[in-house]
């Protein structure tokens, strides 16, 4: 009986944990990868539900801060590095833009950060 309870015990605590690094920096990148191609794609009602809730404007001014980035010509986009620290993630993501009377793209690091909530990753919003 007492081995039952000793079993129970650590089963309850592995659920609470979060899980090992390597998948959930594994995850992070699955997670900034879907977010910054809605992004690049205009989803904003898709990237809006990604948001951490936590200081998340209203959809209406989320969108127009979204729209401001648009006015930057992106060729590209990329993931380029992935690091988590318990629930919390940096992603670095690396965009390649255009400019006007420059032919060549220029390489753009942007850090995003990201937090582990209810078992899924939430993009933190940048604050306006």
């Amino acid at each position: 009986m007492l081995l039952l309870a000793a079993v129970m015990l650590c089963l309850a605590g592995a659920c609470a944990t979060l899980p090992r690094e390597a998948d959930m920096k594994a995850s992070l990148r699955s997670a900034a990868q879907e977010y910054w191609n809605k992004r690049m794609q205009d989803k904003y009602e898709d990237t809006y539900k990604m948001e951490d809730k936590e200081g998340l404007p209203p959809f209406d001014k989320y969108r127009d801060l979204c729209l401001l980035m648009r006015k930057i010509d992106v060729v590209s986009h990329s993931i380029k590095e992935v690091s988590v620290d318990g629930d919390k993630g940096t992603v670095i993501v690396q965009f390649d833009m255009k400019l006007p009377n420059i032919p060549k793209t220029l390489p753009q690091p942007l850090d995003d950060y990201w937090i582990y909530r209810n078992g899924q990753w939430k993009h933190v919003p940048r604050k306006s």
